[in-house]
């Protein structure tokens, strides 16, 4: 009776242990399937931004290139061009040119947006703080940009132009709207520093 009543013991004790293992290896599943999902999260997130990144450089480079071929300057339509001066024609096709380089930063800019936001979540923000650098760079360049198209519209009154020239240093203005393609280029060097700690940030995470 008392052997009995030990086996019955003892298989109480065998079934608890059992089910104290079974939670012990549950928990400890779940602990490993949770940092592979962080992981591989974090990696999805990673790849996401360097690929924007790598759009976003390209997209800077387009704006800055120094030809403005034929098809990506528009003629006004038909019924505004009669009323036209051939600089004020030429002034439309640049601005638009411009514009639609443009469109293509503010593109890739939206869709980095949403990223830097669950980045932000996620690892605080020293990301952000180093797309910073590459945002400032984008705004020397836009203005450059408006100033430039401002010194050609035909629409532009003589006081103001005068007064953009006389705030404007030409010289730097210039080094900045257009890329020396395959000379030294400060501006270009700058933005690939930036590119450069970006990546540096980002690409350890890619191994998670």
């Amino acid at each position: 009776m008392i052997c009995a009543q030990y086996i019955s013991i003892a298989k109480d004790m065998v079934l608890i242990a059992a089910a104290v293992i079974g939670s012990c290896v549950a928990i400890i599943g779940l602990n490993t399937w949770q940092k592979q999902l962080k992981g591989k999260s974090e990696h999805d997130l990673s790849r996401r931004l360097l690929v924007s990144l790598f759009k976003y450089r390209d997209a800077i480079n387009g704006v800055r290139h120094p030809a403005m071929w034929a098809h990506e300057q528009p003629s006004p339509p038909e019924g505004e061009a009669k009323n036209m001066s051939q600089e004020q024609i030429r002034y439309y096709g640049t601005s638009k040119a411009y514009q639609a380089r443009w469109d293509k930063v503010q593109k890739v800019k939206s869709d980095l947006y949403a990223d830097l936001l669950e980045a932000e979540a996620l690892w605080g923000d020293e990301l952000k703080l180093l797309f910073e650098n590459l945002r400032t760079l984008e705004n020397e360049l836009f203005f450059c940009i408006q100033e430039y198209l401002e010194l050609i519209n035909p629409e532009t009154s003589a006081q103001d132009k005068d007064a953009i020239q006389n705030s404007r240093d030409a010289m730097k203005a210039s080094k900045i709207m257009y890329d020396r393609l395959g000379g030294e280029d400060e501006y270009r060097n700058q933005f690939k520093v930036g590119i450069e700690n970006i990546e540096k940030y980002l690409k350890p995470k890619l191994a998670h």
